[in-house]
């Protein structure tokens, strides 16, 4: 196998170093948008916990401020769950 020039041994090493960057780069995005979308997940789980609490607690005639209070929705947010059961 012929060998490189210095110059060109310097390119190959320098293309090298930067497709190992970009590998990397891209490595930890992906693990951020991993990342993000766990959390995400999470965050629209407990929405929805509190959500059907909400329902229960309707159907069992609780009061509209008892139940914002209770669960931290928007008394909108409990009018319309309210509106779907009617």
């Amino acid at each position: 196998m012929a060998e490189l020039s210095p110059e060109a041994r310097m390119l190959a090493e320098a293309r090298e170093k930067a497709l190992k960057d970009i590998n990397s780069i891209r490595g930890d995005g992906i693990e951020e948008g991993i990342k993000k979308g766990i959390e995400k997940g999470i965050e629209e789980g407990i929405k929805k916990g509190k959500r059907e609490i909400a329902k229960k607690m309707l159907m069992e005639g609780a009061d509209i401020n008892f139940i914002v209070k209770i669960t931290e929705l928007t008394e909108s947010e409990v009018m319309e769950l309210k509106s779907e059961l009617n």
